[in-house]
């Protein structure tokens, strides 16, 4: 189901990813949101009273492009009303970005008495109202469902709430109509709730009901919430997680694959004294110094703000507040460009106990975050046993499972210091020679990893404590080394990575060694289809490594001689170019005569995207793949997958790389699904001269 209406609603792109978190362009009309972001609650009443920031000051110096506001309140003030609807919602407010309106499904919870009982507001009139306004984004009045309703009770309002947006969608008119996710704490009605909001097509999803959780500091149920309802939306759709201002929150949140926030909390925390930093909230009447550099802090001391008179010192501690928030949010989007957002999120977590039993409650929802998570990183770090949920972990696992164990030694030379694993005796043994009587592998956090793959993400690329450190769950020495590399026959013999190794080795030159250690790479990448392994679909059977050697040649670096290109014989012609490997990552790219290999011992859609013939055109002269225009695709492919582009007779049309995960793939209307790298008919051929 695609997500949004043909024609209609929001424009969500999505251009990178890290986790489940990602930065989009979220355009409404005429005006476009980079997320993640904030949305600041602006009262109507206060801004007629000439209160709180300027919306205008908003936009302009805290380079918020969006908020939220509320139509119930507007609706209870006659004069606010008739100004509203006469001039609109933007010269109101005097704010050039986009508006969101609230319903009063809020006020219902805290005065109407909650699930049971409302305010007095008709759920389309209230829609329409906020059409007549002139709002970007309105809100269906939905019920408000907190923890501890019992399930009974919140599938009804579920179900309630499911027919309201039923019925407002063409009250709507040019509005996005925001539908909210609703279910309490139940998280089969809240993955239900998301999957109803995809399939109504609603273009802009709200996370509803979690105010209670947050203020309770019930992270791990929040968690729970977030998760579930991301896996019935899917990533589609852009997700916004109410009432959510604290800037503690927003890093685990947007890993989670919210996009959006609001609150209020930047001036009610102002009225009440408070002081905001990145990790907890200060009491002014107790500081002795202000731990910020923003322009409301600079050269001024707690003594100067509490020598203030109200409204002023009022004024400074939003305004810093909201600095304190937009500095998470950059530090989120940045985090996430660079492919660090597990870093900061894991910083965030040591900052509160709370915060940290909801990261560790991360690893019950393992497999969302490796459905959406990108395929390879620059590097990643880990300090805690946290890290053990991230994706790469049970990839690696997974990918391990398909290592070619038969074609080597039962005995592993265990490097137990994983700090020492780019070990320079072992890479010249491995240079030179093929160790005859036993086989190098480094024991890591990650798993017994096989020297002849330590290139490929996440292997190298992992930044590990010494031993130590992380052994909570791992197990021992020679139970991980059995698990990942045969079984109980395989004998470990343990080395620190220091003195001598004392190897035998065996006439086996570095062509040959290399024809195992890439054709180990292609299986641990791709795996398999009906049987057979992607090595063997590529390069065809064979028995001996001398066999394959014969098969393949190699382009290398001139630098440090590593294999980067690599040919395949052909029948009566030159080899050809079947397949790189990429230096910054150790993965592979597929070339078009690598990729026939591959097509011709598969059915689709294994490592397949799927698009129609007349758009397939282009796709084949060298161009990209959109979202709106794939037919089909493998349910594996995730972001920074090599795939195969192909038409619906299944024919080749180009190879590239995956820009999104199989579901964004499916159910957006907008955004890129593969960065086309060579096309059939682009003239860039798949033979080396």
């Amino acid at each position: 189901m695609r997500g949004g209406l043909e024609g209609s609603g929001p424009v969500f792109e999505v251009t990178d990813t890290d986790l489940a978190g990602r930065i989009g362009r979220l355009r409404i009309g005429q005006r476009m949101v980079e997320t993640p972001d904030l949305m600041p609650v602006v009262n109507p009443n206060s801004i007629s009273r000439g209160e709180g920031i300027p919306p205008s000051e908003l936009y302009d110096t805290f380079r918020f492009r969006m908020l939220i506001t509320n139509s119930y309140i507007i609706k209870r003030n006659p004069a606010i009303m008739e100004e509203a609807l006469k001039v609109g919602l933007h010269r109101l407010l005097s704010f050039d970005g986009a508006i969101m309106t609230d319903s009063g499904t809020f006020q219902s919870y805290v005065y109407g008495g909650g699930v049971d009982k409302e305010v007095d507001v008709d759920p389309i009139e209230i829609v329409e109202l906020q059409s007549r306004l002139g709002s970007d984004v309105g809100t269906i009045l939905d019920i408000f469902t907190p923890p501890g309703v019992d399930r009974v009770r919140a599938g009804s309002a579920l179900e309630l709430t499911m027919e309201r947006a039923k019925a407002s969608m063409d009250r709507a008119k040019d509005m996005v109509l925001a539908v909210p996710i609703q279910g309490g704490e139940h998280l089969d009605l809240r993955e239900r709730s998301g999957r109803q909001v995809l399939e109504l097509g609603s273009g802009y999803a709200p996370i509803g009901g979690v105010v209670p959780i947050m203020e309770s500091y019930d992270y791990p149920l929040l968690v729970d919430v977030i998760a579930s309802s991301k896996k019935g939306l899917g990533p589609s759709v852009p997700t916004h997680l109410f009432g959510a201002g604290h800037p503690m929150v927003l890093p685990l949140a947007s890993a989670l694959g919210c996009d959006l926030f609001d609150s209020a909390s930047y001036a009610k925390y102002a009225k009440d004294g408070r002081y905001l930093t990145p990790y907890r909230t200060l009491q002014l009447s107790e500081m002795t110094s202000l731990p910020c550099s923003c322009r409301e802090c600079s050269g001024r001391s707690p003594e100067d703000l509490r020598a203030m008179d109200r409204p002023m010192v009022e004024g400074v501690l939003s305004r810093h507040n909201l600095w304190v928030i937009r500095q998470v949010l950059d530090e989120v989007r940045a985090s996430i460009r660079e492919g660090t957002l597990w870093e900061m999120v894991e910083r965030f977590a040591l900052s509160n106990p709370m915060m940290y039993s909801g990261v560790k409650r991360l690893f019950e929802h393992r497999g969302f975050l490796e459905e959406n998570a990108p395929r390879s990183l620059k590097r990643f770090m880990c300090c805690t046993s946290l890290s053990l949920c991230r994706p790469e972990f049970s990839r690696t696992e997974a990918a391990l499972a398909t290592y070619p164990r038969e074609r080597y030694p039962d005995r592993v030379l265990a490097l137990t210091d994983w700090t020492a694993s780019r070990n320079r005796p072992v890479e010249e043994l491995m240079g030179r020679s093929f160790p005859q009587d036993i086989w190098p592998a480094v024991i890591s956090p990650l798993g017994t990893l096989p020297y002849d793959v330590l290139s490929m993400y996440p292997m190298t690329q992992a930044l590990f404590p010494p031993p130590g450190f992380l052994d909570e769950g791992l197990g021992s020495l020679a139970e991980r080394a059995a698990a990942h590399l045969g079984g109980p026959h395989v004998e470990v013999v343990p080395w620190s990575g220091k003195g001598n190794i004392g190897l035998r080795s065996m006439s086996r030159d570095t062509d040959e060694m290399d024809s195992l250690s890439v054709s180990s790479m292609l299986r641990l990448q791709f795996g398999g289809h009906d049987g057979r392994y992607a090595d063997e679909l590529m390069f065809g059977p064979y028995t001996t490594a001398q066999a394959l050697k014969a098969r393949l040649s190699f382009v290398r670096s001139r630098t440090n001689n590593r294999v980067r290109n690599v040919l395949l014989a052909g029948s009566g012609e030159g080899p050809t170019h079947v397949l790189s490997i990429r230096a910054e990552d150790g993965l592979v790219n597929l070339k078009i005569s690598g990729a026939r290999k591959l097509l011709e011992g598969s059915s689709p859609p294994r490592w397949r995207v799927v698009v129609d013939s007349e758009t397939g055109a282009y796709n084949a002269q060298g161009r990209n793949v959109f979202n709106r225009f794939v037919k089909d695709a493998d349910p594996a492919i995730r972001p920074g997958d090599e795939v195969m582009v192909v038409d619906s007779s299944d024919k080749l049309l180009a190879v590239g790389k995956a820009n999104a995960q199989y579901r964004m793939m499916m159910d957006s209307l907008s955004g890129i699904a593969v960065k086309v790298r060579e096309g059939v008919d682009s003239g860039k051929g798949g033979d080396v001269t």
